[in-house]
């Protein structure tokens, strides 16, 4: 009975076994797990986009185009479902908005994300198993090369209507700039509307890599992308309730810190926003709404180099000058708001203040009109000076103040006044537009001014003795519309060599045939502007009517 059980049990065990066998190899026919490679075809390629066959470097915009070889254990390319995606390369770099860019075995796109450092990734999934397998690249977009570095020309056109932009590239040495023309409406597919009056540049820490350029038109304005001025935020989306009377007249920023205060002038009232590292790539980031006092402002900011939140301004109404520190939303010092008070009383004499003998000024009452303010040193100096331009109501006398940004001011300014007369300097008192050069010793130094079809250069001296002489004089008919120089936001390490040291001058010669022009003039080591409107440094023709021109720097630098 014993050895019976043990032969059945036995039995059983060995049926058993042999069903599951049988099972087994009906579940597995033994094939090899599957196995895929997946390489670059270089034959196939840009080679000067491909740098190896996992590294791409191509400017934003160009079109990218990536061939695979597929090296399958269970099948052919066609087997695999494909999804193309860019990602972040590190944290520290920006993740896209869109992350999937194609969907085919091959990749051909055009790439509009803005310059930066991504990953760039292939998911191949299989259509049999759902295995995933993947392949990445490190893809460095470029700015295009009307989005690096250059000078900014803004144009109405007379053909077609609207306003667009043009882009000088930065000259290099000898090496003469490249222009790129309508470039707005090239990316956009339309123009800027008609009027478009100015064009800006806001630069933030260069550590951010990150810049704005904004149109102001008639009634609103637009922010652009920086790197290929696509169609960013309208004003409207500017502010949580958009004001009511729309009249931009500057925006800008000190620059220097990676959570700065930014502010745009509106119908002689401003407002302000922080920014962050953060805040810049999540946007919209609202302007306040405007800072009402008793003031009426003159379209100038005198931002500080020790704090970008404190900001100097002038009371055109009252004839005085203000420092609000926008981070907390007061003055400084905290006196009420009454004008011709917001600093403390004048701590000099009345000699000091004598409009001829006198060097000194009363924050408190200036008794003139700002026409003119402009850093002269910008981002080159620890604390730079500002030069402000100063004239009367009759027009018939003109001073330029140079004092330092701060903080704080204890009214105590017993020099920095000069009497600017018709006698030594030629059409001072009607001069339409200034610039201040950003390399000579202040204070004092040198600055150019504009009257007719003449362009001076005045060596400032104390009292009455600055001293103006012709710089360049254009033919008879000509009428400057632009000179600016090159204040940029560089610091003084990366100020270019070039253009570092230039005056910009755009005209409007169609009175002689000459058409709508931009020069570049050298200036020599104390201020002087060397060559000629007959030998320019450089010259670019061939523009509709300019209205406005700026600098945009590389980002990074």
């Amino acid at each position: 009975m014993k050895k019976t059980k043990i032969t059945l049990l036995s039995a059983i065990v060995v049926s058993v076994l042999f069903i599951g066998c049988y099972k087994d190899k009906g579940n597995y026919d033994y094939q090899d797990p599957e196995a895929v490679n997946i390489a670059t075809d270089m034959d196939k390629v840009d080679r000067t986009v491909f740098i190896t066959a996992d590294s791409i470097d191509l400017n934003q915009n160009d079109s990218l185009k990536v061939r695979l070889k597929i090296n399958s254990s269970i099948g052919v390319a066609d087997d695999y479902n494909y999804q193309w995606l860019v990602t972040q390369y590190s944290s520290t770099n920006q993740n896209p908005k869109t992350n999937v860019i194609g969907s085919g075995v091959h990749l051909d796109a055009k790439i509009v994300l803005p310059p930066d450092l991504y990953r760039l990734v292939v998911k191949l999934t299989s259509k049999k198993s759902g295995i995933e397998f993947y392949k990445h690249f490190a893809l460095n977009v470029s700015a295009a090369a009307w989005g690096r570095e250059g000078w900014l020309v803004l144009q109405d056109q007379s053909i077609g209507g609207g306003a667009d932009l043009s882009v000088i590239t930065t000259r290099d040495g000898s090496v003469k700039g490249q222009v790129y023309n309508n470039v707005y409406s090239l990316f956009n597919k339309h123009k800027l509307p008609a009027g478009t009056y100015k064009v800006n540049v806001t630069n933030y820490a260069t550590n951010l890599r990150a810049q704005r350029v904004t149109f102001f038109y008639p009634n609103g304005g637009v922010e652009v992308r920086s790197t290929d001025f696509a169609d960013s935020t309208k004003s409207e989306g500017w502010f949580v309730v958009p004001p009511g009377n729309t009249n931009f007249q500057l925006n800008g920023s000190a620059g220097g810190s990676g959570a700065g205060w930014e502010y745009i002038i509106n119908n002689n009232q401003i407002s302000y926003r922080q920014v962050s590292a953060l805040s810049i790539k999540n946007p919209p980031i609202f302007f306040s709404p405007p800072y009402l006092g008793s003031f009426t402002l003159s379209p100038f900011v005198i931002s500080s180099a020790n704090s970008d939140s404190y900001m100097t301004l002038y009371d055109k109404a009252n004839r005085c000058f203000l420092l609000l520190r926008v981070e907390t939303g007061t003055f400084v010092p905290a006196n009420p708001d009454v004008p011709n008070k917001h600093f403390v009383n004048y701590a000099g004499t009345a000699s000091d203040l004598n409009p001829v003998t006198g060097s000194g000024f009363d924050l408190n009452n200036m008794q003139h009109n700002l026409v003119h303010a402009e850093n002269a040193q910008p981002m080159t100096t620890n604390n730079g000076y500002w030069n402000c331009i100063f004239r009367n109501e009759g027009g018939d006398a003109t001073y330029l103040i140079q004092f330092q940004r701060a903080i704080t001011y204890a009214n105590n300014f017993k020099t920095g006044r000069y009497l600017l007369t018709e006698a030594n300097c030629p059409g001072i008192n009607s001069a339409t537009m200034f610039a201040c050069p950003t390399y000579l010793s202040l204070p004092e130094g040198a600055f150019y001014y504009v009257n007719g079809n003449n362009i001076y250069k005045c060596e400032v001296n104390p009292l009455a003795t600055s001293i103006a002489k012709v710089g360049l004089t254009f033919p008879a008919g000509t009428v400057i519309k632009v000179m600016k120089t090159l204040n940029s936001g560089y610091t003084a390490a990366n100020l270019p060599a070039t253009e570092g040291r230039v005056l910009v001058v755009a005209t409007d010669e169609s009175a002689s045939g000459g058409g709508h022009k931009v020069y570049f003039f050298n200036l020599n080591a104390t201020g002087d502007i060397t060559g000629s409107p007959e030998n320019p440094a450089d010259v670019y023709t061939g523009f509709d009517k300019i209205t406005d021109i700026t600098f945009k720097k590389a980002l990074g630098r």
